[in-house]
């Protein structure tokens, strides 16, 4: 009896996925239909279903070799349609963050799509501004006079001084420890003002990435991998990578420490292996 796979119209709308490419995202959502059903292929701390699917298998079944399989997995990472956590003592898990869960499975949530970052940001900026507003002696009330309105108000001198204070470690995460602009961007807008949340995301994507450095000391060139200076994925890739971690930490949990610290290692564990790849044949 022969055997089919769905493939979604909604791939055909994006004019930069090739047909393989398309191909490929079917065989693993196709997989994934398996993967829902069984309790073992949920992770945890992704909060997630995944599949486990070889380059060699793909690369046999799709008739190309493993560089180009290794390439379009790279590109469907970048356009968000596939999530790769790689493990060094076995098979990576293949995450799905675009997958349609059907509506008919209970037991699964098919609510899962992260909120939009504009959301996000504009939520807590109201939340920043009524605090301000509260704190404000100077505050007009509405039945105030138009002459009274003309009145411009000092500037919040304690805001002036926080903000110099962001300014000063974001310059310094750049000019100091080398990060890229963009991800220390990302970093300041999720800071909302308050230097010691920046203070606290540079210290667990460091403290993430030392731990990483310690689990790969035997791989081959896995210091350079980890290298914001020597290894350029990061210019890439980190400030989309940074947003997604801390949205996902602040909507799944009411500790996005932890959540964080798990998915910074996941993704310094990453892209040692990407970096690596040319050298090690790692098993995906």
């Amino acid at each position: 009896m022969k055997q089919f796979i769905k493939v979604s119209e909604d791939y055909f709308e994006d004019e930069n996925l090739k047909g393989c490419e398309i191909l490929l995202m079917s065989m693993l959502e196709d997989r994934m239909e398996s993967s829902i059903q069984r309790p073992e292929f949920f992770d945890k701390k992704m909060g997630d279903h995944f599949v486990i699917y070889t380059r060699a298998e793909l690369s046999k079944k799709l008739g190309l070799n493993l560089g180009t399989v290794t390439n379009m997995f790279k590109k469907l990472v970048n356009k968000g349609y596939l999530v790769i956590k790689h493990q060094f003592n076995g098979a990576s898990k293949l995450f799905l963050p675009k997958f349609n869960y059907e509506t008919n499975n209970d037991n699964v949530s098919s609510n899962f799509e992260l909120p939009k970052s504009e959301n996000f940001i504009s939520n807590h900026r109201t939340k920043l501004n009524k605090q301000i507003t509260y704190n404000t002696n100077d505050t007009c009330s509405q039945t105030n006079s138009p002459k009274d309105s003309n009145i411009t108000q000092k500037p919040d001198q304690n805001k002036v001084i926080r903000q110099a204070e962001l300014d000063v470690i974001a310059n310094s995460l750049v000019t100091k420890v080398h990060l890229p602009k963009q991800a220390v961007s990302v970093m300041k807008t999720f800071s909302f003002g308050d230097p010691k949340k920046l203070y606290a995301y540079a210290g667990l994507l460091f403290k993430a990435k030392s731990a990483v450095s310690k689990q790969a000391r035997s791989i081959q060139n896995a210091q350079e991998a980890l290298s914001f200076e020597l290894n350029t994925d990061y210019q890439e890739t980190l400030d989309t990578d940074l947003k997604r971690i801390i949205v996902s930490a602040n909507k799944k949990t009411s500790r996005p420490e932890g959540y964080m610290m798990t998915s910074l290692m996941d993704m310094f564990q990453n892209k040692v292996n990407d970096y690596c790849i040319r050298d090690i044949e790692s098993v995906l």
